[in-house]
């Protein structure tokens, strides 16, 4: 087995593992759920997925970012953690929407891929 690039501590897999369930949940209100927003941001920074502002992607709709997640690298990442952070900011009632479509798991899937915590979407699937 070659060594992780990115890896993350027991405490950081299991604080990304439970972050993502948490958005797998619906909340139970428009504050709590823009607070689950705050919570998913300090979550990224303490995993190195920081956003970043440089070269904003492309496509900002949340089912783009989710799939554009599933191959993405550590800079690719932080770039789609800027797009989240930045349509939460410009638009908070859109937070649900996001989280609906599933990416801010897909960015932490794919922090977890990253780290050899998980496999990579797909991985195992026989045609």
């Amino acid at each position: 087995m070659k060594p992780t690039l990115y890896p993350l501590t027991s405490v950081e897999t299991e604080m990304v593992r439970d972050m993502r369930s948490r958005l797998n949940r619906r909340a139970i209100s428009d504050a709590a759920a823009l607070s689950l927003g705050g919570a998913f941001l300090q979550v990224c920074v303490r995993v190195d997925i920081e956003p970043q502002a440089t070269h904003p992607v492309d496509d900002t709709a949340p089912h783009a970012i989710a799939r554009a997640a599933e191959g993405a690298d550590m800079a690719l990442l932080r770039r789609l953690v800027f797009a989240l952070v930045a349509a939460r900011q410009d638009a908070p009632k859109s937070w649900n929407t996001i989280v609906v479509a599933g990416a801010p798991q897909a960015v932490l899937s794919r922090r977890l891929v990253l780290a050899g915590r998980e496999q990579p979407v797909g991985a195992g699937i026989t045609p």
